[in-house]
């Protein structure tokens, strides 16, 4: 082998141990979340698993609910997608754990739609004992309250500022973001 094919090969090799080396780091930059501290609706073994950060009184939350709801129950239904809700709590909204922490069949996707589909109604409602009524609550689920503990530690520990934060294979969106825009997501994992 002469001089200038070795020199050749040299740098060939040397760029591809870089190139893979670069690749294997940015590939463990993606986040590990833990999909146990939530509540998951869907297939648990999905190519695809989506975990949000949320709160049902958080507008930015109705509103990213109100572009993507229809995209994402029906990927859960068909079982492209497994979609864990991790429900983060905050003071300033005053019924938001009332409704986490005693609304009935929250285990099932349209018991989410039903709550943010009706965000308009009970976000206005004067007082704590309209909210009860209007979604029928029963008493405090006490395996939630523990639940949102843990939640809300995953959430410090991640730093998760604000909140739709939601992660796709455990990649990070901050924010509301369009129904086409979530489908583009989706696409870009479908194809690696």
């Amino acid at each position: 082998m002469d001089k200038k094919r070795g020199t050749k090969l040299f740098f060939f090799v040397a760029f591809v141990i870089i190139f893979t080396s670069a690749y294997s780091i940015y590939s463990n930059t993606k986040d590990e979340i833990d999909i146990k501290n939530g509540i998951g609706y869907g297939n648990p073994n999905a190519k695809i698993k989506m975990v949000e950060y949320m709160s049902f009184q958080c507008i930015d939350c109705f509103e990213l609910h109100e572009n993507i709801g229809k995209t994402l129950t029906e990927k859960i239904k068909n079982g492209e997608i497994y979609y864990i809700v991790k429900h983060v709590d905050f003071e300033k909204f005053k019924y938001d754990d009332v409704i986490f922490n005693r609304i009935k069949d929250l285990e099932k996707i349209e018991t989410i739609d039903y709550v943010m589909d009706n965000y308009k109604t009970w976000t206005k409602m004067k007082n704590v004992e309209d909210v009860e009524k209007f979604f029928d609550l029963g008493d405090v689920k006490n395996e939630r309250i523990e639940m949102q503990k843990r939640i809300l530690e995953e959430r410090d520990e991640k730093k998760i500022d604000f909140i739709p934060t939601f992660y796709l294979n455990g990649e990070k969106h901050v924010g509301a973001f369009t129904d086409k825009e979530f489908k583009q997501m989706i696409n870009e994992i479908k194809e690696k």
